[in-house]
């Protein structure tokens, strides 16, 4: 398994806890790689599994932007590819993983 689909893993573990947003995830890869090593392909790995929901956090309360997960994995593509402050941001492009009832 690569370093992206293990740390992927991980987080979707976590994610039956909290919520995760991209900026920790980067934050995580940081402190255990090389900078920026991994975080796009952990992210994109995240971001087409069924289960999961990608939106954003204000104020504690999630927010999921209604796409289809393929259309998620593009959207957080073009995030990671586009944004100088996203890395920061832990309110936007959050993975948020529905309780199951």
């Amino acid at each position: 398994m690569s370093q992206q689909s293990d740390m992927a893993e991980k987080v979707y573990d976590r994610l039956t806890r909290s919520d995760v947003s991209s900026a920790e995830l980067v934050e995580e890869l940081r402190a255990n790689w090389a900078p920026e090593h991994g975080a796009m392909g952990s992210a994109l790995v995240l971001s087409v599994r069924l289960q999961l929901v990608v939106g954003d956090s204000r104020d504690s309360h999630f927010t999921g932007w209604g796409l289809k997960p393929w259309e998620a994995h593009a959207k957080v593509e073009q995030e990671l590819l586009s944004m100088d402050t996203f890395l920061y941001d832990k309110e936007h492009c959050v993975f948020h993983r529905p309780r199951q009832t």
